[in-house]
């Protein structure tokens, strides 16, 4: 008679297959990782080659790929510098501007020379659309070529009339006058309808003053100068109402507050 027998078997593969498919789906989430990879790279090549069919699907392609890594840290130190350098050329200026007020007291005090003054009263003639640091070189330039105080204030004037018929900026008018006529360069004054002929202009002055051309000194040469360009300005604009920028008046108020701050904050900076 035959039994029939019944044997339970357990087989355990001691975790493989549950190894595997762990394996199997790690696999496949780097593979996923790998084609979005791809595909972003792939976008962002397109843009930086404008290969997208217009201009704003390669920005946008190519924006997508300096949103971390070495490009915003690159703009972050760029940015810092950038602050820096700033920050330093302004307390540098500032302290160009205290150097100049120092130059003005110091010589005032071995000429007699209020060069403070005359750069006051340079302001004023323009309308108040001079900085004082303009102002303060325009007089220490005219000075120093023998121009008095009321003919500077003359070519303040006349640069206004000129800026306003020319349609020029006052600064410029004004900054070429002043070097035109201190260093006798035609090439200057050129550009505001003012035509000097060295020549002519030493030939007349010497005429008026009963000289010879080559006993002219410098100064009178100067002089010279002066009054031929003086003379085509009033000429030429003289019945041009001399005009005021509000805005450029505003600029230079601003300028004048910036300048009080940074006088009194400037010790400090220096120290440093």
């Amino acid at each position: 008679m035959t039994k029939k027998v019944e044997v339970d078997v357990n087989v355990d593969d001691n975790g493989t297959t549950k190894k595997v498919a762990l394996d199997s789906k790690n696999l496949g989430d780097q593979l996923d990782k790998t084609s979005t990879s791809a595909h972003s790279a792939d976008r962002r090549l397109k843009g930086a080659a404008q290969a997208s069919s217009n201009t704003s699907k390669n920005f946008s392609k190519m924006a997508q790929g300096i949103s971390g890594g070495l490009v915003p840290a690159y703009a972050t130190l760029a940015a810092n510098i950038f602050a820096i350098s700033a920050a330093f050329n302004f307390f540098k200026r500032a302290a160009d501007v205290s150097v100049l007020i120092q130059a003005q007291e110091s010589y005032a005090t071995s000429t007699g020379v209020g060069l403070q003054s005359i750069s006051s009263s340079l302001r004023e003639a323009s309308g108040g659309m001079l900085t004082f640091r303009d102002a303060a070189q325009a007089a220490a330039i005219g000075v120093a070529k023998g121009f008095s105080p009321k003919q500077l204030e003359d070519l303040a004037v006349g640069a206004r009339k000129a800026s306003a018929a020319l349609g020029r900026d006052f600064e410029d008018a004004f900054d070429r006058l002043i070097r035109g006529t201190s260093k006798a360069e035609p090439e200057l004054l050129d550009e505001l309808g003012i035509t000097l002929r060295l020549e002519r202009a030493t030939t007349e002055y010497a005429r008026a003053i009963n000289k010879n051309v080559k006993e002219l000194t410098a100064y009178e040469r100067s002089q010279a100068v002066l009054i031929e360009t003086q003379r085509q300005i009033n000429e030429q604009f003289g019945d041009v109402e001399a005009a005021i920028n509000p805005f450029q008046r505003l600029a230079v108020t601003f300028n004048d507050i910036v300048k009080g701050v940074t006088q009194f904050i400037l010790p400090a900076f220096n120290a440093f």
